[in-house]
């Protein structure tokens, strides 16, 4: 994430940091560092959206909304999971309707409130299976030029956290899709998983799902 928002120039942080700077970064609640944990920042964004008709007449392509799922998930009295999230159901869902598959897939958008949040949700999503997130995104697997660029803007760890960030993923997809994003720009994308989590892992809270693509 902090690659990428090093690409971009509206991200809030962009010099490089390693894994140790994040190891010797202050504890906020182990085993979560501060760099494990999203910036805080002012922000906000907006979509325009309607018909693919009238789309088709504007000044600049039009992204569609080939699929989109939401659910909503609860542990029950005593129970704590953080591995346990609503992606799991709107994920599979949300794919199943755009009819593709994971591997037709070029970038996603992950809420990443933390780091081990883009784990889970790529995990609960289908993408690798439960407890394999770690070795999924080794190797540059998630980054640009990998074979799933995740959040080119730097996300919510590096890029903006207004609090409500969810917008923020569909406009990062949508300026992508559009070929927008100069050094940053995931090539030849044409299909995009974006990805929204509100709530609090492990207890109440809710997720959403949309598949975009250029028409």
């Amino acid at each position: 994430m902090r690659r990428h928002a090093g690409l971009n120039p509206r991200a809030k942080y962009r010099e490089p940091i390693t894994v140790e700077d994040v190891l010797a970064s202050r504890m906020i609640s182990s085993p979560l560092h501060l760099l494990d944990c999203c910036v805080i920042s002012d922000g906000g964004g907006a979509l325009v959206l309607t018909s693919v008709e009238r789309a088709r007449d504007l000044r600049r392509p039009p992204v569609v909304i080939l699929g989109a799922a939401e659910a909503l998930r609860h542990a029950e009295i005593g129970t704590r999971d953080l591995l346990d999230v609503a992606a799991r159901q709107s994920g599979p869902l949300a794919l199943a309707r755009a009819g593709v598959r994971h591997a037709d897939i070029d970038l996603a958008l992950i809420y990443d409130s933390y780091t081990i949040t883009v784990l889970a949700t790529l995990e609960a999503l289908g993408f690798c299976a439960a407890g394999e997130g770690g070795a999924f995104c080794a190797d540059g697997r998630i980054g640009l030029g990998g074979a799933l660029p995740v959040n080119p803007d730097g996300g919510g760890l590096s890029s903006n956290h207004p609090g409500m960030r969810g917008i923020f993923l569909v406009v990062e997809a949508t300026r992508q899709l559009r070929d927008e994003c100069g050094p940053r720009q995931v090539k030849d994308a044409t299909l995009a998983l974006v990805h929204g989590t509100g709530g609090m892992l492990g207890q109440r809270h809710s997720g959403v799902t949309l598949i975009l693509g250029r028409v």
